[in-house]
């Protein structure tokens, strides 16, 4: 294989095509490969992970508490554009499309003379499912 050809490979595909029909949803490799969700191995999967993230295929949503990454198809990059909400129970991720938030992100900006990378940031507490 040329060092500069693209990594692409049929686990690669099947991790992609698996977030592909689940874009709303984020899951951690733990998840994947506990409930056997693709069929790839580990080491397969952990660098599947990082390549489709590298691509821009995939976001990667880090742990505040240093738990463990989540994942979620990137169907476009309207998702770097705004906040976040996860739960800490389910790991729910709600996109923030709001007026209020990039209020926020104004003010800060201007008042605080801080820039804030919406798509990355995240506020972590339990939704109403989980707390119904």
């Amino acid at each position: 294989m040329s060092p500069t050809r693209s990594y692409h490979t049929r686990q690669r595909e099947m991790v992609l095509q698996f977030f592909a029909a689940h874009p709303a949803e984020c899951f951690c490799a733990r998840q994947l490969i506990d409930q056997k969700q693709i069929p790839v191995g580990t080491a397969t999967l952990y660098r599947a992970l990082a390549l489709l993230t590298q691509e821009g295929h995939l976001k990667k949503f880090a742990q505040a508490d240093g738990g463990p990454a989540f994942y979620q198809y990137n169907e476009s990059d309207a998702c770097r554009s705004h906040f976040h909400l996860k739960c800490l129970r389910c790991g729910r991720l709600v996109h923030m499309d709001c007026s209020l938030m990039k209020d926020l992100q104004d003010h800060i900006a201007a008042d605080h003379d801080f820039w804030v990378d919406s798509g990355k940031s995240i506020l972590y507490g339990i939704c109403k499912t989980c707390r119904g």
